[in-house]
């Protein structure tokens, strides 16, 4: 458990989220108190030995710096070590993300790795 707690912040840390949004590692009550504000939120169930849970990030990255998604907060929820809370999200796998806009859920893809259909999902979350 303290081993993929460890993997889980190098790799948070090794892979910085852009300017525009803000990452936090997953909890359920982080989750809570942001849907309680009405936030744009993505959760993002990934696995640090995944590779489509990489691309994803690739993908990610770049688009979360641009100003439209600068509100939106992304959660990572590791697939290996909250597999419950995963499940309770009704995430069936690693590489899920799931946008909600406080309590409504928004959209969700499961590993996608298009530009387009990420970016889609993204704009799903912040439209007011």
């Amino acid at each position: 458990m303290l081993r993929t707690l460890v993997l889980t912040l190098v790799v948070m840390l090794a892979s910085p989220v852009a300017e525009g949004a803000e990452a936090r590692p997953y909890s359920d009550e982080a989750f809570a108190a942001l849907q309680a504000e009405g936030s744009p939120i993505l959760v993002d169930v990934y696995a640090t030995w995944c590779p489509t849970c990489r691309r994803q990030g690739q993908i990610l990255e770049p688009l979360l710096a641009e100003p439209e998604f600068a509100g939106l907060i992304v959660l990572k929820l590791d697939w290996d070590a909250q597999r419950d809370a995963a499940r309770a999200l009704g995430a069936p796998r690693q590489s899920t993300l799931i946008v909600f806009r406080g309590d409504e859920e928004r959209g969700r893809s499961i590993a996608d790795t298009s530009e387009a259909g990420i970016r889609g999902l993204l704009e799903r979350a912040v439209a007011d």
